[in-house]
């Protein structure tokens, strides 16, 4: 099930619907995120991201976020969250 409070990232191909909150250090760029699978809505990967940059960013915003490719999860300024991780083999 689908975390109340995620959102769709994609297009009419597909895509995946995440849910991100900042972990307990506010000044690290670590993440907590939830990525859930497009078609049946199961969890693809849950833990922690690393932000691209060192600084943070509104991770609340749903409009900076572009697209997962089973890795990092891309945001529209070319900057992106990265797995840290395992993340379990389909």
């Amino acid at each position: 099930m689908v975390h109340m409070g995620s959102w769709w990232v994609g297009g009419a191909d597909g895509g995946v619907y995440i849910y991100i909150e900042d972990d307990k250090n506010k000044n690290d760029n670590i993440y907590i995120g939830t990525i859930y699978y497009d078609s049946d809505k199961t969890i693809w990967y849950k833990g922690k991201l690393k932000y691209s940059r060192n600084s943070t960013f509104d991770y609340k915003n749903k409009n900076l976020y572009a697209g997962w490719d089973g890795e990092r999860l891309f945001l529209i300024d070319d900057s992106y969250l990265t797995a840290i991780e395992r993340i379990t083999p389909l």
